[in-house]
């Protein structure tokens, strides 16, 4: 799981995830291809939880999908 930040301001960004204590990477606005990662999976809006295969296909949508279908792929 990666969380991929849209903040402007990346001292924001990092404040966030700081204090949420989210156990993932967080990827910057500033190191985001928003073409490669943004734009193709149609992302409206934050936050937007999307599971993704190694070739980038779309596996699941919304947090609850996402997370279940994650969780279920550790087993």
């Amino acid at each position: 799981m990666i969380h991929i930040s849209l903040d402007q301001v990346e001292n924001d960004a990092l404040k966030w995830a700081k204090s949420f204590k989210q156990p993932w990477p967080i990827m910057l606005q500033k190191d985001t291809n928003q073409n490669k990662l943004v734009t193709p999976y149609n992302v409206k809006g934050v936050p937007t939880y999307i599971l993704v295969d190694r070739e980038g296909k779309e596996v699941a949508r919304g947090k609850a999908a996402a997370l279940a279908a994650a969780k279920k792929d550790e087993a």
